[in-house]
């Protein structure tokens, strides 16, 4: 390690600061940080009022957080890639019915663990494409809870961009924050709780609105972004060019780039989500660095592997108390 010069206070200074019992201020701003000694070296967020974070200092929560409109969008009657002939998915042998259910098990959980420390509104709304009415009574019983609201969406165009442009419909009558779900995203319980507090932290600091992706894809190793670095809660957050389209924004976010977040599904795009990436050039757009949820598609869902360890937890889960004979794991 290299020497240091360490620059002393003035002995007049330090007088001053032992006789007022401080312990620390922030040079640039002056700003006395006495930190909590019970809770000392540690953090917290207090919802929709402060954080203090022992380096930087209380901040207050300026962006409040009233309501979650969460859509899951789903589709359990298309072919999976599972052939011998074709690529398969990371879950090898999966059907679509049990990778949904799966999905949307770890997500339910991930809202319980929220909403027991969180005080927010939650509503889901449950949009099918190309279903069966078995399987949407099925999902719905999943996700049953006394603090999520449910609706049912069937939409109005099937296939991809349908239930993609379905959302967007839905979305005009949201409140606040809004979240597009894929059918195939495995969520950490830790994660709805996470993405709200660091939304709320960052756009205070920032003063503006934010989009949140849950996923730290390994194609953002592959790329040079010009990055800025964020702590939020518990992780670390770092503004991203691109997404699929598991995201989280605001209602203000969605009313002034509608046009761009509607051209996903009005027209073919390559990549698909292309309109996206145009957006977050003027808005911040931030993954977690280390994932929050995993798509299970085609590819290893993430650089580190605890993904595997969620997913037998979450489908064992689903095999103890969620099974029916109509949905059972065959192909």
């Amino acid at each position: 390690m290299f020497k240091r010069k360490l620059l002393k206070q003035p002995k007049l200074k330090r007088f001053i600061l032992k006789l007022l019992n401080v312990y620390a201020y922030d040079k640039e701003t002056l700003n006395i940080i006495n930190p909590n000694i019970e809770n000392f070296h540690k953090k917290f967020i207090k919802f929709n009022d402060k954080s203090f974070i022992f380096s930087r200092g209380f901040l207050n929560l300026t962006r409040k957080i009233k309501k979650l409109d969460i859509f899951f969008r789903y589709s359990p009657n298309n072919n999976l890639w599972n052939s011998s002939k074709g690529a398969q998915r990371i879950i090898k042998n999966i059907n679509k019915k049990t990778l949904i259910s799966v999905c949307l098990l770890s997500l339910k959980k991930s809202l319980e663990s929220m909403l027991n420390n969180l005080d927010v509104e939650v509503c889901v709304n449950l949009i099918g494409d190309n279903s069966d009415k078995k399987f949407d009574e099925h999902i719905s019983k999943i996700l049953k809870h006394k603090k999520i609201s449910i609706k049912n969406h069937i939409v109005k165009i099937v296939g991809n961009r349908g239930s993609y442009l379905e959302c967007c419909d839905q979305a005009e009558s949201s409140e606040d924050l809004i979240l597009f779900v894929e059918d195939d995203y495995l969520f950490e319980q830790h994660c709805i709780e996470e993405m709200l507090l660091s939304y709320s932290r960052i756009s205070s600091l920032i003063k503006k609105d934010i989009i949140m992706c849950p996923a730290d894809y390994p194609f953002y190793y592959d790329a040079l972004y010009s990055t800025s670095l964020f702590l939020g809660s518990n992780y670390k957050w770092r503004s991203v060019g691109e997404t699929l389209l598991t995201i989280m924004f605001s209602k203000k976010i969605y009313e002034e780039n509608k046009e761009n977040i509607k051209l996903v599904g009005e027209q073919i795009n390559d990549p698909f989500e292309k309109p996206l990436h145009e957006i977050y050039k003027n808005n911040y757009c931030l993954a977690p660095i280390g994932s929050l949820a995993y798509h299970i598609s085609r590819h290893v869902p993430d650089v580190q592997d605890e993904w595997k360890n969620l997913w037998n937890e979450n489908y064992q889960n689903y095999l103890d108390n969620y099974l029916t004979r109509n949905y059972s794991q065959k192909k």
